[in-house]
Protein backbone atom coordinates (compact mmCIF):
# COMPACT_ATOMS: atom_id res chain seq x y z
CA UNK A 1 0.00 0.00 0.00
CA UNK A 2 1.25 3.20 -0.80
CA UNK A 3 2.08 5.83 2.07
CA UNK A 4 1.69 9.43 2.24
CA UNK A 5 5.34 10.40 1.03
CA UNK A 6 4.61 7.50 -1.82
CA UNK A 7 1.91 9.51 -3.35
CA UNK A 8 3.97 12.62 -3.00
CA UNK A 9 6.90 10.94 -4.82
CA UNK A 10 4.56 10.00 -7.43
CA UNK A 11 3.24 13.20 -7.92
CA UNK A 12 6.17 14.63 -9.12
CA UNK A 13 6.91 11.40 -11.34
CA UNK A 14 3.67 12.32 -13.29
CA UNK A 15 4.11 16.22 -12.93
CA UNK A 16 7.63 15.08 -14.80
CA UNK A 17 6.47 12.61 -16.87
CA UNK A 18 9.11 10.40 -15.09
CA UNK A 19 9.17 6.32 -14.71
CA UNK A 20 10.41 4.70 -11.34
CA UNK A 21 13.62 4.34 -12.80
CA UNK A 22 14.57 7.96 -13.83
CA UNK A 23 13.57 8.90 -10.12
CA UNK A 24 15.80 6.50 -8.85
CA UNK A 25 18.70 7.19 -10.94
CA UNK A 26 18.31 10.88 -10.11
CA UNK A 27 18.97 10.34 -6.46
CA UNK A 28 20.98 7.81 -6.81
CA UNK A 29 19.34 5.04 -5.54
CA UNK A 30 18.19 1.78 -7.13
CA UNK A 31 14.50 1.45 -7.87
CA UNK A 32 13.73 -1.23 -5.35
CA UNK A 33 14.68 0.91 -3.07
CA UNK A 34 12.57 3.95 -4.21
CA UNK A 35 9.75 1.82 -4.02
CA UNK A 36 10.21 0.51 -0.55
CA UNK A 37 10.45 3.71 0.22
CA UNK A 38 6.94 4.58 -1.45
CA UNK A 39 5.13 1.39 -0.03
CA UNK A 40 6.75 1.80 3.58
CA UNK A 41 8.82 -0.66 3.69
CA UNK A 42 11.66 1.05 4.07
CA UNK A 43 12.59 4.17 6.05
CA UNK A 44 13.73 7.38 3.90
CA UNK A 45 17.23 7.66 5.26
CA UNK A 46 18.28 11.32 6.75
CA UNK A 47 18.67 13.71 3.54
CA UNK A 48 16.42 11.70 1.22
CA UNK A 49 13.36 14.77 1.00
CA UNK A 50 16.86 17.36 0.46
CA UNK A 51 17.69 15.03 -2.58
CA UNK A 52 14.46 15.03 -4.01
CA UNK A 53 14.11 18.77 -3.29
CA UNK A 54 17.44 19.43 -4.81
CA UNK A 55 17.44 17.30 -8.09
CA UNK A 56 14.14 18.24 -8.86
CA UNK A 57 14.03 22.19 -7.92
CA UNK A 58 10.62 22.18 -6.27
CA UNK A 59 8.82 25.09 -4.92
CA UNK A 60 8.54 25.66 -1.70
CA UNK A 61 5.11 24.54 -0.27
CA UNK A 62 5.83 21.51 -2.54
CA UNK A 63 9.29 20.77 -1.04
CA UNK A 64 7.49 21.79 2.71
CA UNK A 65 4.95 18.74 2.02
CA UNK A 66 7.77 16.32 0.84
CA UNK A 67 9.84 17.16 4.05
CA UNK A 68 6.31 16.51 6.33
CA UNK A 69 5.24 13.18 4.60
CA UNK A 70 9.01 12.10 5.00
CA UNK A 71 8.96 13.23 8.79
CA UNK A 72 5.59 11.13 9.01
CA UNK A 73 7.54 8.25 7.40
CA UNK A 74 9.82 8.01 9.62
CA UNK A 75 9.35 5.99 13.11
CA UNK A 76 12.88 7.53 14.66
CA UNK A 77 14.73 11.03 14.79
CA UNK A 78 18.42 11.34 15.23
CA UNK A 79 19.29 14.63 16.75
CA UNK A 80 23.22 15.53 17.07
CA UNK A 81 22.90 19.25 19.13
CA UNK A 82 26.20 21.12 19.03
CA UNK A 83 25.61 22.72 22.83
CA UNK A 84 24.89 21.55 26.59
CA UNK A 85 21.72 23.14 26.50
CA UNK A 86 20.59 21.60 23.23
CA UNK A 87 21.47 18.19 24.48
CA UNK A 88 19.81 18.72 27.63
CA UNK A 89 16.52 20.35 25.53
CA UNK A 90 16.53 17.21 23.22
CA UNK A 91 17.37 14.93 26.39
CA UNK A 92 13.94 16.03 27.80
CA UNK A 93 12.08 16.42 24.70
CA UNK A 94 12.63 12.92 23.83
CA UNK A 95 12.01 11.44 27.23
CA UNK A 96 8.77 13.30 27.56
CA UNK A 97 7.53 13.56 23.30
CA UNK A 98 4.75 10.36 23.93
CA UNK A 99 3.09 12.39 27.54
CA UNK A 100 3.03 15.22 26.14
CA UNK A 101 -0.77 16.69 25.38
CA UNK A 102 -1.88 17.23 21.73
CA UNK A 103 -1.79 21.16 22.64
CA UNK A 104 1.49 21.49 24.24
CA UNK A 105 2.84 19.27 20.90
CA UNK A 106 1.09 22.39 19.24
CA UNK A 107 2.67 25.36 21.27
CA UNK A 108 6.28 23.71 20.44
CA UNK A 109 5.51 22.97 16.82
CA UNK A 110 4.76 26.75 16.59
CA UNK A 111 7.66 27.84 18.41
CA UNK A 112 9.91 26.07 16.22
CA UNK A 113 8.02 27.21 13.00
CA UNK A 114 8.44 30.85 13.64
CA UNK A 115 12.22 30.33 14.47
CA UNK A 116 12.31 28.77 10.40
CA UNK A 117 11.11 32.61 8.57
Amino acid sequence: MITELGKELRKIRIDRDERLLDMAEKLKKSAAFVSAVEVGKKTPPNGFEESVVKAYGLAWDVAERLRQTADRARKAFTIEPNTMLGRDTAGLLARRMNGLTEDELNNIRDILNRKQG
